[in-house]
């Protein structure tokens, strides 16, 4: 059974930092990219369950973000530097500037304030991130399909 956690934690997503220089090294090397900070505590329920869903928006938004997640007890000093009273908090850092801070354990929310910075995931971005294949993409080329106009909707058009 050990065995089967050690593979399952080879191909999580979400960076766990250990200390301040890991985290100031993994906001560096993120460098373009956004950096979504959760700050927990093992001891909190709320976190244990936004957990999941942190790794499956990790990988639908790896071409465009990086997840961190700092444990408060460890890392007293970050708490600190970035004031955080509650857990989860969240925090999204781009070019190691703080771009916004919010707190709860809400997946929609974390999902909309990651569209508001890094747009929504479309089925082209999804597959390419990895999310495997979709059946979305046909139903894109179709509405693009509509929305080009053709020679029978030009024609149309000038007959109105």
């Amino acid at each position: 059974m050990a065995a089967a956690a050690k593979d399952k934690t080879s191909t999580k997503k979400v960076i766990t930092v250990q200390s301040k220089d890991d985290f100031d090294r993994v906001v560096a090397e993120a460098g373009n990219k956004h950096v979504l900070v959760e700050f927990f505590a093992t001891w909190c329920g709320p976190c244990a369950l936004i957990g999941p869903r942190l790794e499956e928006l990790a990988q639908e938004y790896a071409d465009c973000l990086v997840i961190v997640k700092v444990d408060v007890d460890d890392n007293e000093d970050l708490a600190e530097e970035y004031d955080v009273s509650s857990m989860p908090s969240f925090l999204i850092i781009k070019n190691k500037i703080k771009l916004e801070q919010f707190v709860g354990s809400s997946g929609e929310k974390v999902q909309s304030t990651l569209q508001k910075f890094c747009g929504k995931r479309d089925e082209k971005t999804t597959t390419a991130a990895g999310a495997g294949p979709s059946q979305k993409p046909n139903r894109v080329v179709s509405m693009i399909k509509v929305v080009s106009p053709s020679k029978a909707n030009v024609m149309h058009s000038d007959k109105k």
